[in-house]
């Protein structure tokens, strides 16, 4: 059983100001989720419906920032955008999409 990620926020002051931290740990538990659905799939027949990236929250936010729309965009460009960001270690399927 999965445990569900969250993001942490903490606020620090100093002299400077005000500095919001915003972090989220990935664990390897995740990371080796991901691995085993991704060499799961690759034995599977490809349906209509896989999935193919598992993302965690903080990176959907660092998206959001930089412009991009994770919530309208297809399962290609998602991919895409993981490897782009070399991040394929969120990617969960073996198969072109």
């Amino acid at each position: 059983m999965l445990r569900l990620l969250d993001n942490e926020v903490q606020f620090k002051s100093n002299a400077d100001g005000l500095l919001v931290l915003h972090e989220q740990v990935i664990t390897p538990e995740f990371l080796a989720s991901c691995k085993s659905m991704r060499e799961a799939q690759a034995d599977m027949r490809q349906r209509e419906m896989n999935q193919v990236a598992s993302v965690p929250c903080h990176v959907i936010e660092i998206w959001i920032k930089q412009g991009r729309d994770p919530w309208n965009a297809s399962s290609r460009e998602i991919v895409q955008w993981l490897e782009k960001d070399s991040l394929q270690a969120f990617i969960t399927t073996n198969g072109k999409v």
